[in-house]
């Protein structure tokens, strides 16, 4: 019986092709299938951002590049079939001995498509092995590049998106310490609003395509409003004032 081949999870990291790991590299060189998510958001006149990362880092020459097309759509119905059929196309590889690696910005255990392909695949493949290697988290990036703690000493910290339900943010500014705010450039003038409402705008900061060339990194969240934000801008708010950090792009 032919044996099948390995599933990876593979995070390229925020932006930046210098912050993939040593053991994302080596996945990536001995995997015969790139599994590529595209999506609006995750593409840029039709190319994915996390295939441009790994491009300039690995040799794609002679791999099966595996465009895999995602609804970003909130109907639960529609989500599900599109990530059947992606698994699908998975399979049919991994059946031929084939290592699969699907690749994602970020790292694949963090509001990544990866962590929904991987029941389709292990009930259509029984006893498949699958792997995630992580990578580093956008916020993480965005966390570093400012030189702002996410979390010191005894403080809680609470990663949500922003896209949905204001009022959660909310409740989550109430009871923890640091609030990360991911998805938020489609409401990000209410958030903005609610920011200032609050009394934390001054203990914010916002962040877009961090790690990218035209990285973006401020505390005046005001300059920004009215803008289209890129889909890749978080925000990270403390309750007590942001000491320090460094908000240019300054190496």
């Amino acid at each position: 019986m032919k044996k099948t081949g390995t599933f990876y999870g593979v995070g390229v990291g925020p932006g930046d092709p210098e912050l993939m790991t040593v053991k994302a590299v080596k996945v990536l060189e001995g995997s015969g299938v790139l599994a590529v998510p595209r999506s609006r958001d995750s593409c840029e006149d039709g190319r994915s951002k996390a295939l441009s990362i790994l491009e300039s880092v690995v040799d794609v020459t002679g791999k099966e590049i595996l465009d895999l097309e995602f609804a970003m759509t909130k109907d639960g119905v529609e989500r599900e079939r599109a990530r059947g059929a992606a698994a699908e196309k998975i399979v049919e590889r991994l059946s031929t001995g084939i290592d699969v690696s699907f690749i994602t910005l970020g790292d694949p255990m963090t509001y990544s498509t990866f962590s929904y392909l991987v029941p389709f695949v292990e009930a259509a493949l029984p006893g498949v092995a699958v792997r995630s290697v992580p990578g580093i988290t956008s916020f993480s990036a965005f966390a570093s590049r400012a030189l702002v703690p996410l979390a010191e000493s005894g403080e809680r910290i609470t990663v949500i998106p922003a896209a949905y339900e204001l009022e959660d943010v909310r409740k989550a500014l109430e009871e923890f310490d640091t609030v990360v705010l991911m998805k938020v450039n489609r409401v990000f003038d209410k958030l903005v609003d609610l920011l200032e409402r609050e009394g934390l705008l001054g203990n914010a900061l916002a962040g877009t395509r961090v790690g990218w060339p035209e990285e973006e990194i401020t505390t005046d969240l005001k300059a920004l409003r009215g803008r289209k934000l890129d889909y890749f801008s978080t925000v990270i708010v403390k309750k007590k004032p942001i000491r320090g950090g460094r908000l240019k792009n300054d190496g």
